[in-house]
C-alpha cells in the first residue's frame, strides 16, 4: 500500500510542475517513509532540499493530500546524510561520551576526499593525513595563508579523519574566538579549573582555528600558552591555523611564536589554474551538476585563487540555471561572473596593487620602480611607507604579500606600519594628510575602474 501511495505522491507532483522544473528540482526526490503523522522525503543534497522547502512546499503538500487523503506534514532530508544505518549509529553510540568533538562544529564537506589539491599543496595534505593517522607526528602543525584558500577545510579534515581512525581519543576542534568565549564564561562562573581540565587533561588533540584573533588579548594568549605547553609536553597533537606566519603575529610574545615554530609550519599556497579547474568540476559534481571542461576552464582562468569566490560563482550558476531554465554553458558562466564583478568581467583594467602604485605616484611623484629601489632618501622612504600602509589597510594584504611586492624583509614592513600608525596617533599632519588623500584616491579610482 505504502509503495503505491509513494508512487502516487510523485506522480501527482510530476503532473503539477513543468517538465523542466521536474528534471531540475524533483528528479532525485524519493519518498522514504509514510506513517500516521508525517511523510519523510529525501533528495540528493542540501541545496535541493532547501530549495524545495522554500519554493515548492505548497505543491508537495497538495500532492501528499491527493495521494493519502490527509493533511500530513513532511520533512526533506539529504539522502547522503540520512542513509547512515541505525546499526552504524548504535555501534558508535558507546563512543560518543568519549568524544568532545561535536560534529556540528564540522562541515560535512570538509574532508580530505573533497579537498582538490595540486602539487602546490601536496606536502600540506600529506602532513595532515599523517597527523590524523599518528597524532603527535609533527607537533605542532602550524598552517597559514591567505583568505579562502582552504585552511579551515584542511583543519576540519584532520579532525574528522583523526576521530574516525581513533574513536577512543578526544579530539577538539575550536576557533580561537570560541576558546576566548569559553574562558570568559568559565571565569564568570568560577569554573576555570573545569575549563583547564577540559582542554589540558582530557584532550588528545587540540585544533585551534584563526589564532590571529588573539592578537591584543594578552590574558587569553597566556592561558592558551599554558594549554599549549601542557599538551605538547604530554605528546598530544596541536594544530594551529592563522592568516599569517608565526613571525608575523606581531603582538604575540616571542616565546609563543618560538613555540609555534618548533614543529612544522606550512603555508597553504594559492591553487594553480589546473587545480582551480579540478576544484570547479568537483564543486559542481557535489551539487549533482555536470559542467563541461570548457566551462570549468573558463571559471579557472577568470576566478582568482579564492575558493569561496569560485564556489559562489558555481552556486549562482546553478540557481540561475534552474530559475531561468538556462544551460550550463559559457554564456551563463560569463553572465554570472559579470554580475559578481569577478576577474576580467569587473571592468577593472588595473590590478588593485597597480592602482595603489598609481595613487602613490600622484601623491608623491615617485614611480613604481623608484619605490622599489634601495634608496634611503627620506622622501622616497616616506612614499614607500605610505604604499606599505596602503597595501595593508586599503587592500588588506598580509605582511608576506607586502614584503614580496616591495622586495623587502618582513621586519621592514612591520617597522613601516608601526611608524605610520604612531604618526597617525600623534596627529602628525605630514602623515595624516597624505594617508587621507591616499584613501580618498583609492576609493575613487576603484569605483571609476
Amino acid at each position: 500500500m505504502e509503495v503505491s501511495v509513494s508512487r502516487k505522491i510523485l506522480d501527482v507532483l510530476r503532473d503539477s510542475v513543468p517538465k523542466k522544473t521536474w528534471n531540475n528540482w524533483f528528479s532525485s526526490l524519493e519518498v522514504k517513509k509514510i506513517d500516521h503523522d508525517r511523510v519523510e522525503l529525501t533528495v540528493d543534497n542540501l541545496f535541493i532540499k532547501d530549495w524545495l522547502q522554500t519554493r515548492f512546499s505548497k505543491e508537495i503538500t497538495n500532492a501528499i493530500r491527493a495521494a493519502t487523503g490527509r493533511e500530513l506534514p513532511f520533512t526533506i532530508q539529504d539522502k547522503n546524510i540520512s542513509s547512515q544505518s541505525k546499526s552504524e549509529s548504535v555501534s558508535q553510540e558507546s563512543l560518543v561520551r568519549k568524544r568532545p568533538l561535536q560534529l556540528s562544529n564540522l562541515s560535512e564537506e570538509c574532508t580530505f576526499e573533497n579537498f582538490q589539491f595540486g602539487i602546490e599543496n601536496r606536502f600540506l595534505v600529506e602532513a595532515g593525513r599523517e597527523i590524523s593517522l599518528n597524532p603527535g607526528a609533527y607537533n605542532p602543525l602550524f598552517i597559514y595563508g591567505g583568505v579562502g584558500l582552504g585552511k579551515t577545510h584542511i583543519m576540519q579534515a584532520i579532525a574528522r579523519r583523526a576521530m574516525d581512525i581513533h574513536p577512543e581519543k578526544r579530539i577538539i576542534y575550536i576557533t580561537s574566538e570560541q576558546f576566548l568565549n569559553e574562558m570568559v564564561v568559565a571565569i564568570k562562573k568560577n569554573e576555570v579549573h573545569r575549563f583547564r581540565e577540559e582542554y589540558r587533561r582530557k584532550a588528545d588533540a587540540l585544533l585551534i582555528d584563526d589564532i590571529q584573533f588573539l592578537v591584543g588579548k594578552k590574558g587569553v594568549q597566556n592561558e592558551f600558552f599554558h594549554t599549549f605547553n601542557h599538551l605538547h609536553d604530554a605528546g598530544k597533537q596541536l594544530v594551529i591555523c592563522s592568516d599569517r606566519s608565526p613571525e608575523e603575529l606581531e603582538d604575540f610574545h616571542e616565546r609563543y611564536v618560538s613555540r609555534f615554530q618548533m614543529g612544522l609550519a606550512i603555508r597553504i599556497s594559492e591553487p594553480s589554474e589546473e587545480t582551480r579547474f579540478l576544484i570547479a568540476k568537483g564543486l559542481a559534481k557535489r551539487e549533482n551538476v555536470e559542467i563541461s571542461d570548457e566551462v570549468a576552464w573558463f571559471l579557472a582562468r577568470n576566478v582568482d585563487a579564492n575558493i569561496r569566490r569560485l564556489r559562489g560563482a558555481i552556486i549562482k550558476m546553478i540557481v540561475q540555471a534552474k530559475i531561468y531554465e538556462q544551460d550550463y554553458d559559457l554564456s551563463l558562466a560569463t553572465e554570472v561572473l559579470r554580475s559578481m564583478n569577478i576577474g576580467t568581467f569587473s571592468g577593472q583594467t588595473k590590478s588593485p596593487v597597480e592602482l595603489l602604485f598609481s595613487c602613490i605616484k600622484e601623491l608623491t611623484g615617485f614611480e613604481k620602480e623608484e619605490l622599489l629601489a634601495s634608496s634611503r632618501d627620506a622622501e622616497r622612504v616616506r612614499a614607500r611607507y605610505l604604499f606599505i600602509y596602503g597595501m595593508k589597510n586599503t587592500l588588506g594584504r598580509s605582511i608576506n604579500e607586502i614584503a614580496s611586492t616591495i622586495r623587502r624583509k618582513h621586519s621592514t614592513v612591520i617597522h613601516a606600519l608601526k611608524k605610520i600608525e604612531k604618526a597617525l596617533e600623534q596627529k602628525d599632519d605630514t602623515i595624516t594628510e597624505p594617508v587621507n588623500r591616499l584613501f580618498t584616491s583609492m576609493s575613487s579610482k576603484s569605483q571609476a575602474s
